[in-house]
């Protein structure tokens, strides 16, 4: 199975880098990023459309699902990292920011968010979910670039991250460009079944 997790277009708060609502809506440019890679998309023959919650996804998996015959399917458990209310508009690269960061790594429960625990169950609920999937199945996961590379390193191994793959995964996270496609395949059969391909 082929599985390729796409970022939600740009948003404005993509561009302040600040933490946003779950209601941000695409920009101008976010809406032809997301064009531009429709045919790359089409392409690909998608069997399954699975979209994150959050709007900016959705209406990202809708310029995309214009171009194909599959209809999507909007799934809570490939929604964003749930973020406290009080981080709305927060700067990503802050001390408030570093300090949610630390808290939520070691455990901390997060009044109106998303503990570490909860999002590493809530991974391993979406994974298992795609590898009920059809073993020919090509799926397009729209989603978001927390979601996708917390995914990646959650792909082979159920327990928490160590500090250090954790800070990885941080610093990747501001690397999945807007749009941007990450495929990854999934064998029933090989040791470690899923397997980055292309990032």
């Amino acid at each position: 199975m082929d599985v390729y997790f796409i970022r939600h277009g740009q948003t404005n708060g993509n561009i302040a880098r600040r933490h946003q609502h779950t209601d941000t809506p695409l920009n101008e440019s976010g809406a032809k990023q997301v064009e531009a890679i429709v045919a790359e998309v089409a392409a690909l023959n998608p069997t399954h459309i699975i979209t994150s919650t959050q709007l900016r996804a959705i209406e990202t998996t809708r310029i995309i699902a214009a171009a194909v015959t599959v209809i999507p399917e909007t799934h809570p458990e490939f929604a964003e990292l749930g973020r406290p209310e009080s981080l709305v508009g927060v700067r990503f690269f802050g001390f408030t920011t570093f300090l949610y960061i630390v808290w939520w790594y070691f455990g901390a429960e997060i009044k109106d968010g998303e503990s570490y625990e909860c999002f590493r169950q809530r991974i391993i609920r979406a994974r298992t979910y795609l590898e009920s999937l059809p073993a020919d199945a090509r799926v397009v996961v729209v989603s978001h670039s927390v979601f996708t590379n917390i995914f990646i390193e959650h792909s082979c191994r159920d327990t928490k991250m160590s500090l250090w793959r954790a800070i990885r995964s941080f610093i990747k996270i501001f690397t999945l460009r807007n749009a941007g496609i990450v495929h990854l395949r999934y064998a029933r059969e090989a040791p470690c079944r899923w397997r980055v391909i292309k990032e």
